[in-house]
């Protein structure tokens, strides 16, 4: 599926919220009624109509300017629907390969094309076999999406640890940190505290670190531990007599991957980190 074919991803998703929201269409469409109706008096020989006509139309179309070529393009309006549209389509899969595949390493793209064979391939077996109509069926299909989606989540962690890992150097936090111990050492009255508020940010890096470290084998093992699931699952689904059976496994499965779920944004925890140290440096030279 085309990124852009998806319809909370397509670039003219902006115009098209703006252009059908009820407070521009209805207010535009009362002005063109208004420019008709003064057109037709104008025609009568309703002298005031014909500017009135006038008047009309162009209220109408500045209006219609306003919402279909300004607001499409101001930043706020376009994160709030972009908001909106995430939270409609969280349990979209087609969404949510495309917009998780962006964060996803190339290196993994042979597991993202792995899940969604896998996915299709047990919707394909459970639909034939239970159908779409009945309702623990028709739930069954949404938790396998649900599952898959964790995968895509799982490895987009895994890409973005990865490459945290790649760019932080322990062994550099280590050396600042001993030198920063020792600074609080020599340091003056005036100094001391943000020298130690310098050996607590380093402290915490060091940390972060071997904890990002530790999440990244946990991940590693959640995948490993998906992956077959999912592949169970299409061997169960091919057997199981009752949808309600594959339902239950589904569900152990997606309790077990909220109990150790990783959550990226941890990462921007590490940016802010990073900050501070430099922020904590600056003041000590000031």
């Amino acid at each position: 599926m085309d990124e852009y074919s998806h319809p909370a991803l397509r670039p003219t998703r902006y115009h098209w919220a703006a252009g059908t929201n009820v407070l521009h269409w209805l207010p535009a469409l009362g002005g063109w009624i208004a420019t008709a109706a003064t057109s037709v008096m104008a025609a009568g020989g309703a002298e005031w109509a014909g500017t009135a006509s006038i008047l009309c139309a162009i209220g109408a179309a500045s209006w219609s300017g306003v919402w279909l070529l300004a607001l499409p393009l101001n930043r706020r309006f376009q994160r709030a629907l972009d908001a909106r549209l995430h939270a409609r389509y969280e349990n979209d899969y087609d969404f949510q390969v495309l917009g998780l595949s962006r964060r996803i390493h190339p290196d993994l793209a042979d597991r993202v094309s792995e899940v969604s064979r896998l996915r299709d391939k047990a919707r394909e077996i459970l639909t034939e076999k239970f159908g779409d109509h009945d309702p623990f069926a028709k739930d069954n299909l949404e938790k396998l999406d649900r599952l898959a989606i964790s995968y895509l989540q799982l490895l987009a962690s895994l890409s973005e640890y990865d490459e945290y890992l790649s760019l932080v150097d322990p062994s550099s936090i280590e050396s600042d940190l001993e030198a920063a111990r020792q600074a609080v050492e020599t340091a003056s009255t005036e100094l001391r505290p943000a020298r130690l508020r310098t050996v607590e940010l380093l402290q915490n890096r060091l940390e972060r670190y071997r904890r990002v470290q530790s999440s990244v084998e946990l991940i590693k093992a959640q995948c490993k531990n998906l992956n077959a699931t999912m592949k169970l699952l299409i061997d169960q689904a091919m057997t199981a007599a009752d949808p309600r059976r594959v339902g239950r496994d589904i569900d152990q499965v997606l309790h077990n991957i909220r109990e150790s779920e990783i959550l990226s944004s941890d990462l921007a925890a590490f940016d802010d980190l990073e900050r501070e140290v430099e922020d904590a440096r600056l003041g000590e030279l000031n």
